[in-house]
């Protein structure tokens, strides 16, 4: 059982890695990932949303979230966009 697990946890991690929605013809592929990384904390730094990890239901946090979660959207996607990038056809 142990073994099953340690052959099937590389497939496992690389099924939840997440591929990079944006694609730039200009640019090498070995650039992209860099690229998109450097949006993504971009965007995450102007989003400014930060959990106060607190359990429990609450409304403003859920609406507060749901705005970041909008700014981080709108944030990447001008950061991309800025660098040449357009979405990735969907498979």
């Amino acid at each position: 059982m142990t073994y099953r697990l340690l052959l099937l946890l590389p497939l496992l991690l690389g099924a939840c890695a997440a591929a990079n929605p944006w694609v730039n013809p200009q640019v090498p592929k070995d650039q992209w990932d860099r690229d998109y990384s450097a949006c993504r904390r971009s965007a995450d730094r102007d989003s400014g949303y930060r959990d106060d990890g607190r359990d429990g239901y609450s409304p403003t946090r859920d609406y507060e979230r749901a705005q970041a979660k909008r700014m981080y959207d709108a944030s990447l996607n001008a950061c991309m966009r800025s660098l040449g990038y357009f979405p990735a056809p969907k498979k």
